[in-house]
């Protein structure tokens, strides 16, 4: 082994974190394991790619986004690009019911028409076509869903604790005071406490997109 080297387990930590979209310790406490145990030198492997790594130990998950030191570093990383507007107004709905939910203890676990039901404030600014609406909103679901942030859970959706440290409060702020110009109402103010890597979504790239 050249010297160095991460050994197996950590090699296999690594690729799983630049797989994504995020390490679940939950679900796979051996691998979240490996990863506390050799931090410093993932860390190091992932700053010679421009990466860095966000660790939410309450949570016990981990994902990597692109470092923000050098802004004309190359982007390994875009992971939720192709996100429209949408997308954008569910993933902070999805953010406020998971900071809602976590501060009670609890798992955050939302049906579809809990989800229907929450956007339909969007709906009323945007369309007079409800089925067709309801439509757009499985399919905004889904694609959370390929993202790794909705896990599937009988009829029922799991919203992974990732996305409070994927989209923090600056950036939730941001995209809510741009929607309420829009005459979207609804989406509140987000009151968490400020959590490591809360400027920007993973992959350094903004949920928000076009139309």
């Amino acid at each position: 082994m050249p010297g160095g080297a991460l050994v197996d387990d950590s090699r296999r930590v690594l690729v799983h974190l630049l797989q994504g979209p995020f390490l679940d310790g939950r679900r796979d406490g051996a691998r979240y394991a490996q990863l506390l145990r050799d931090r410093s030198a993932i860390e190091a492997r992932l700053a010679d790619l421009f990466l860095e790594l966000i660790v939410d130990d309450d949570a016990q998950v981990a994902f990597v986004r692109q470092s923000e030191d050098d802004p004309d570093a190359p982007k390994l990383l875009r992971r939720l690009t192709g996100m429209n507007r949408l997308d954008s107004v569910l993933l902070l709905v999805l953010r406020q019911m998971l900071l809602t939910q976590s501060s009670r203890g609890q798992r955050t676990v939302v049906s579809e028409a809990e989800i229907q039901q929450a956007l339909a404030a969007y709906r009323r600014t945007t369309s007079t076509d409800e089925a067709g609406f309801a439509k757009e909103v499985r399919a905004s679901i889904a694609k959370v869903q390929r993202a790794g942030l909705l896990d599937e859970q009988g009829d029922d959706f799991e919203v992974s604790p990732v996305l409070r440290l994927m989209i923090g409060p600056d950036t939730a702020r941001e995209f809510i005071a741009l929607y309420r110009q829009a005459g979207v109402d609804g989406l509140e103010d987000p009151d968490d406490a400020d959590v490591p890597g809360d400027d920007a979504p993973a992959g350094g790239e903004r949920a928000a997109g076009d139309a």
